[in-house]
């Protein structure tokens, strides 16, 4: 005979909770042993029962994602899914950084619930199909920025000062004429720049500038083209 998942549901919703129960009870793999409202219950349940998985509302009284938070460093072997009517990607990402499992929106069928705690029992993540691709592009949008920004901080004095520039419009004239240095000099730092930024041309660092540094060309004085 197959080993149940014990579950604890915490949501202070009542009606909602009970709803949830019912569909849960009608899985032979599962096994509901407790119920609660609040980040509180939450945690005093998975220390005294220990279960499988937590399954938790977001918006509970105490913050859902601080009691995941709490639960994943405390209780490990415990795994969270979140249950919720949040969409936004903040929250996502924040539930899966306090070390949730799995991420489901309220209203999905019973089966795709089923689903996501038995993969996260197993030891696998869960995330409701219409938000997986969504969250893919933002993770891929934030790596991405990370590593500009690690290379951004890796800039020499120079080529940072040059960088600025650049995010603010400057031709390499102009910036010469900043800088106090000649215009072979700039055009120089901005060819390493290209390179060390990975960007195609200077407009592209350009807009990596804008980006990271805050700046915009609008407001300045134009300058002649170098």
């Amino acid at each position: 005979m197959r080993e149940t998942t014990s579950v604890i549901v915490v949501d202070d919703h009542s009606l909602f909770r009970m709803g949830v129960l019912q569909a849960l009870r009608l899985e032979e793999s599962l096994s509901v042993i407790g119920e609660g409202g609040s980040k509180a219950e939450a945690l005093g349940l998975v220390e005294q029962l220990a279960p499988d998985v937590a399954l938790l509302d977001i918006s509970m009284p105490g913050n859902g994602i601080d009691a995941a938070r709490d639960i994943t460093s405390r209780w490990p072997a415990t795994k969270v899914v979140m249950l919720t009517v949040s969409e936004e990607d903040d929250d996502v990402l924040e539930a899966l950084d306090a070390g949730a499992a799995g991420y489901v929106l309220k209203g999905t069928p019973a089966s795709e619930l089923v689903a996501a705690i038995v993969a996260v029992a197993e030891g696998r993540s869960y995330m409701s199909p219409n938000l997986g691709m969504r969250l893919f592009g933002v993770i891929r949008n934030r790596t991405e920025e990370h590593k500009a920004e690690k290379l951004i901080d890796a800039l020499s004095p120079k080529e940072d000062a040059v960088f600025r520039l650049l995010g603010r419009g400057f031709t390499n004239r102009a910036i010469a004429e900043e800088m106090g240095v000649q215009v072979k000099t700039i055009k120089f730092h901005v060819s390493r720049l290209l390179i060390k930024l990975g960007a195609k041309n200077r407009v592209e660092a350009a807009l990596v500038a804008q980006r990271h540094l805050g700046t915009t060309s609008k407001g300045q004085t134009r300058r002649d083209a170098g």
